[in-house]
């Protein structure tokens, strides 16, 4: 998880202000570990944060203020989603060829639709994702969020394509059971 936390640190920043108090990669980890823990919204976050200050402390290797669930809303709302889909592929891939795990055979695809991603501000509706995944691993090799006058097949395809995979077994829904795929 450590790799994890350098990767996010190489997240551009949008935001234009000179004083800032917190690395937009450190509260992307921070909160993603809270999530892990059980956290299910920005306040759960907080205050999970808050908690495990020590440890995280210790962890991140200096000390830092716990960000307010404004600011870990904030993270999440600009976060720049095409460089973390790359970032976190290219960090999913560089585990898998240090673990030798790159002659695997069997490639699970599955689409889901995020849990809170909906965004009734901005009027948007929940986003939907195709992913690649060794599900003996549990590690998932790339994601795409799907195109909202699409379904996941075409997604899946240009998933396919860009990881131009090699003696592998792919699993699919039925939905992509069709005779020209």
């Amino acid at each position: 998880m450590k790799t994890l936390l350098e990767r996010f640190k190489e997240l551009p920043d949008y935001r234009k202000c000179k004083q800032l108090r917190f690395n937009v990669g450190e509260v992307l980890y921070l909160s993603l570990l809270a999530m892990l823990a059980g956290a299910n919204g920005y306040t759960d976050m907080e205050m999970w944060i808050k908690l495990k200050k020590e440890e995280l402390t210790k962890l991140l290797g200096h000390s830092f203020i716990a960000p307010a669930d404004n600011t870990i809303r904030n993270v999440y709302l600009n976060i720049n989603i095409e460089a973390l889909n790359q970032l976190f592929e290219r960090w999913s891939h560089e585990i898998a060829r240090s673990k030798g795990l790159c002659n695997l055979n069997i490639v699970s695809s599955d689409g889901k639709t995020m849990r809170g991603s909906k965004n009734r501000i901005r009027d948007e509706k929940a986003r939907h994702i195709v992913s690649l995944f060794l599900s003996q691993e549990k590690l998932t090799l790339a994601q795409t969020k799907v195109d909202d006058k699409s379904n996941e097949i075409p997604a899946l395809l240009e998933l396919l394509n860009a990881l131009q995979l090699e003696n592998c077994v792919i699993t699919v829904d039925a939905m992509h059971t069709q005779k020209k795929h």
